[in-house]
């Protein structure tokens, strides 16, 4: 019986070297297939989460910012966009790509003639503030208000800083603005010699921004900014475009006593 048995146990052998090898090799393969698989999905989750948050921030100051631009003041013989009432002190800068300025008025709803109960004095500022991770500059965009007094359209306003502004609203931190140019002004031409653009809306040139004559000219604002993720991430797919416009009614929509009203 341990004769028989003895041939059977030299015939077993285990796996060769080579055979492990190609184990080895084959685990190895497989191994980092799955982590490269794994940090392909990690990082296309990051990307996509850092999309929707910067998509989330950008268009709620967006909105904001629509939203006050709305209540641009258009009656009494004032118009939404003005330059600034003084001279702005730095970081407040006058009327242009990087900064807009406006009125917005409300009426006194208890008056029996047509009133305004309020009227501010908005600055919509970008200031740079930092360095991205692929050399773009970031910067906060905030809501500098102004409240005014006295009559339309003389209204006074206090001196235009930082210090004296209401209630400051940062709107949205990490924004970058396109080619430096965040606002972009139009009018409508009236010169009947441009056959091709008369009634059409036409850009305003940045010299002509900023100027009191323009400025009440000035019928439509574009808004475009790119908007990166609470971390400050600008790699292409972190970040999103923000657009949006607002069309100012030059005149009040009724004439008479019912037309000196803010929109």
């Amino acid at each position: 019986m341990m004769a028989s048995l003895r041939p059977r146990i030299s015939d077993e052998r285990g796996f060769t070297l080579i055979e492990m090898l190609v184990a080895i090799i084959a685990g190895l393969v497989v191994t980092g297939a799955a982590l490269g698989l794994l940090e392909i999905s990690a990082r296309q989750t990051t990307r996509i989460s850092d999309d929707v948050q910067a998509n989330r921030a950008g268009r709620n100051a967006m909105n904001v910012i629509l939203e006050e631009l709305h209540s641009g003041c258009t009656g009494f013989g004032t118009t939404a966009i003005q330059a600034p009432s003084t001279t702005p002190v730095s970081p407040l800068a006058s009327t242009g790509p990087l900064n807009l300025w406006f009125l917005s008025a409300y009426g006194n709803p208890t008056s029996a003639e047509p009133s305004v109960s309020s009227v501010v004095q908005h600055d919509i500022n970008w200031t740079a503030t930092e360095t991205s991770n692929t050399g773009e500059q970031l910067g906060t965009l905030r809501d500098y208000s102004f409240t005014g007094s006295g009559s339309p359209p003389n209204w006074l306003f206090p001196t235009l800083s930082t210090a004296n502004a209401g209630a400051t609203k940062v709107l949205a931190k990490n924004v970058l603005p396109p080619a430096s140019t965040l606002f972009r002004y139009y009018r409508y031409d009236t010169n009947p010699a441009n056959t091709k653009t008369y009634g059409t809306l036409v850009e305003v040139s940045p010299s002509e921004v900023g100027t009191v004559a323009t400025n009440e000219k000035i019928a439509q604002v574009t808004i475009t900014y790119k908007q990166a993720p609470e971390k400050g991430d600008t790699r292409q797919g972190h970040t999103t475009t923000i657009t949006g416009s607002a069309v100012l009614r030059l005149t009040p929509p009724e004439v008479g006593s019912e037309g000196a009203t803010c929109a």
